[in-house]
């Protein structure tokens, strides 16, 4: 069979999001999250430096130096590595430079030999005073004991986190395996449908190993009991053709002996529908086990060699049983299968239908049955291709017919519609293809 249309691009997508592919995006948010986190770290603590700390010294510095000059009106103005003073009053008249001389008191940075320093002016009565403070150098003793250190620790964030993303890897690592022979593993193909795990390494007593022992043990016990399905469906299907044989052999010797009577046609009928299952559970069983051969078909003609077989059983059940062809359809197939799938929807019409006629329609891409019988309310078409279920208007099968129908169409991939109302009829149809 050919895989559904996009399945390609389905089991791509899966990849894309599979749980590596998380485990990875969720390690990278995390490191660019804490570079981003540390990023503002630094810029926001640069400007609490600048804006508060080194301005509230600053303030702290000309108070200071203020108290000093009160007592002492030739004290001198601070001159160290980091922080020069000049003054402005009647008696001092430090050399300013002009940039500064023309700027408002306060706190400010300003671009002067060619350098940015932090400039803190303040008046004290007739006196001007300037503190000029060249934060280069502290910015040089800062790197050296606060980006360093930090840059040590992101470091080491980045490389366990880098280690965690591995350990996480190589733990999730079995998980994605098993997903990937999972996923290509080919469940219609009984030959193929258990998967080989032997590939899977998981380390002793992880979940991933629990995890592939359950699954193998419960492959072994799933194969074995679909094994021996389909090893009962054959042995059964096998054994109850000779019985049904030697039943119709003594019908047909019971008909010549006292004539065509209307129970004997009734139990004919029935004959014919045993048969009829027996050879579509004989089918069921053998294309689980090996491909059917597939042929070019024209659906017109199976379904007037449909009518011919089934017109008998139609009349007697006074039905009239008619093709109606619409346009001329062609399907590679296995004429065996479209048979016992047409052949099962319209005996399923003629029990339901009581009296009218039942249609066989051959449209574009798709082959419908309709009939005029009673119908069926929402209940009973919920339980409509439900096993061993019948509408309460059947006068006859088994309520396998259209179950096996639906389980024949899934395996080859076709479409199953039941549409019916109640005094209406039914119409099933059978869609081959998009």
């Amino acid at each position: 069979m050919k895989p559904p249309a996009g399945s390609g691009d389905t089991e791509k997508g899966m990849a894309r999001k599979g749980v590596q592919h998380r485990l990875t995006r969720v390690f990278l948010i995390q490191i660019l999250f804490i570079s981003m986190a540390t990023v503002f770290g630094v810029w926001a603590t640069a400007q609490i430096i600048e804006q508060v700390l080194v301005k509230e010294a600053l303030i702290k510095e000309a108070e200071h130096y203020w108290s000093l000059h009160d007592r002492d009106d030739d004290f001198p103005r601070p001159n160290t590595r980091h922080l020069l003073g000049l003054l402005e009053d009647a008696d001092t008249h430090d050399p300013v430079p002009p940039v500064l001389a023309n700027l408002p008191d306060g706190y400010q940075r300003v671009y002067l030999d060619g350098e940015n320093p932090i400039v803190y002016i303040e008046h004290h009565g007739e006196a001007r005073l300037y503190l000029i403070f060249d934060e280069q150098r502290v910015s040089v003793l800062a790197f050296l004991f606060g980006i360093l250190p930090l840059t040590a620790v992101l470091l080491v964030i980045y490389l366990t986190s880098f280690l965690g993303w591995r350990k996480s890897r190589a733990l999730v690592s079995p998980l994605v395996k098993l997903s990937e022979i999972l996923r290509h593993t080919d469940v219609d193909d009984p030959s193929q449908a258990r998967p080989n795990l032997e590939a899977v390494e998981a380390e002793p007593g992880s979940e991933a190993a629990v995890l592939l022992a359950a699954l193998d043990a419960y492959a072994d016990r799933l194969l074995r009991f679909v094994e021996r399905e389909r090893q009962f469906t054959r042995d059964a299907s096998h054994e109850l053709r000779t019985p049904l044989a030697v039943f119709r052999a003594n019908l047909e010797l019971l008909a010549r002996q006292v004539g065509d009577r209307p129970i004997i046609g009734r139990m004919s009928d029935t004959v014919d529908d045993m048969e009829s299952l027996v050879e579509t559970l004989l089918l069921l069983a053998r294309t689980e086990q090996q491909p059917v051969q597939e042929e070019e078909l024209v659906v017109n003609d199976v379904a007037v060699n449909l009518l011919d077989r089934l017109q008998p059983l139609a009349e007697r059940k006074q039905i009239r049983l008619q093709v109606r062809q619409t346009a001329l359809l062609t399907l590679h197939a296995s004429e065996t299968v479209l048979n016992i799938v047409l052949t099962n929807l319209v005996r399923n019409a003629i029990n339901y239908s009581g009296s009218g006629h039942v249609t066989i329609v051959v449209a574009d891409n798709a082959i419908h049955v309709e009939d005029t019988g009673a119908g069926m309310d929402a209940e009973e078409l919920a339980r409509f291709l439900k096993p061993f279920e019948r509408g309460t208007s059947s006068e006859g099968g088994h309520g396998l017919g259209l179950a096996i129908v639906q389980r024949l169409c899934e395996r080859f991939q076709w479409s199953l519609d039941v549409a019916s109302q109640p005094g209406k009829g039914t119409e099933v149809r059978v869609r081959f293809g998009d």
